[in-house]
């Protein structure tokens, strides 16, 4: 009887082992699996597209490639300019517009499915690069009333169930440089502080591709008061500035769920029609690869293509 009992027992417990083994096997695939489909990166490389038609979709996929989500009405698929081969994003901007609906574009972040190991928020503790690709004409005017909006990631909290903006975490092109000033400020709009990046010589070579990268270390708490924040802005791979002393955040359970693309001109319009190009939009909360000069993590500029520079 007892042996009878003994070899039920036994039996059982190598069933349970079995079954623990199996469930640890399958939650190991799982998340192989989970994190090879939800990397959170996004990466928007507009080769895909048709040319002549707009980069948008409410549920950030379009020809199988991640798109913009809102405001990208006059961002188009184009074949006469791309860093390298390929394709790249043509924004235009009308005479006398100030650009919204149609210049650059909005992506939600819970609209993208490369987003969704976040739930669409990224959080205190967190970090996020984002890098593009850009190419304004040698003629190009630029915001002859101040600074051109242009990477914005916009911070939130909730209230009762529903968001609440913070404002924007801003970088702005302060440009054209060539009077002594730094071509890059940000500001986080929730704490009203600047921070200038960069010297004159750091600003967008006209008629050339350019890439520009932006990171924040997100905090509600600066660097002097014990905080982890940081903002960090490269051009061409190079750091050309970095702060640990600005908010990122207004609260500790605030967070990040969209970036604006330009988006916005100024409250005057532009003097005139312009457009340029913009190739290789990367957003990421994962650590890269690539180091800088100093050794910080960033997106970096990938492979240079010789007819990318002409």
């Amino acid at each position: 009887m007892r042996a009878t009992r003994y070899f039920k027992l036994k039996r059982n417990k190598d069933m349970m082992h079995k079954a623990i083994f199996k469930l640890t096997l399958l939650l190991i695939l799982v998340s192989f699996i989970r994190f090879d489909a939800f990397a959170g990166t996004l990466e928007m490389t507009f080769d895909s597209g048709v040319s002549g038609e707009s980069i948008q979709s409410g549920d950030c996929i379009k020809y199988g490639e991640p798109v913009f989500t809102s405001t990208a009405g006059r961002t188009f698929y184009t074949e006469a300019e791309s860093f390298g081969i390929g394709k790249s994003a043509e924004l235009n901007v009308v005479q006398g517009s100030n650009g919204f609906g149609t210049l650059g574009g909005v992506i939600n972040f819970p609209s993208c499915s490369n987003f969704d190991d976040l739930a669409g928020k990224i959080t205190k503790g967190q970090e996020i690069w984002v890098s593009v690709r850009l190419k304004f004409p040698a003629d190009f005017e630029f915001n002859q009333n101040g600074r051109n909006k242009f990477l914005r990631l916009r911070a939130f909290h909730d209230v009762d169930g529903s968001p609440v903006s913070e404002g924007y975490n801003d970088l702005y092109i302060n440009g054209p440089s060539g009077l002594g000033e730094q071509p890059f400020h940000y500001i986080f709009e929730g704490a009203q502080q600047w921070y200038f990046a960069g010297e004159p010589n750091d600003f967008f070579k006209l008629g050339y591709w350019n890439t520009i990268e932006f990171y924040l270390k997100l905090d509600n708490v600066k660097g002097s008061e014990g905080g982890e924040s940081m903002v960090r802005v490269w051009i061409d791979g190079r750091l050309i500035g970095e702060t640990n002393d600005r908010n990122i955040l207004v609260y500790a359970d605030s967070y990040i769920s969209s970036l604006y693309f330009f988006t916005y001109w100024d409250n005057e319009g532009t003097h005139m029609d312009q457009k340029f190009w913009a190739d290789d939009l990367t957003i990421t909360t994962e650590t890269p690869a690539d180091r800088d000069q100093y050794g910080n993590p960033m997106i970096g500029v990938g492979l240079l293509f010789t007819n990318g520079f002409e």
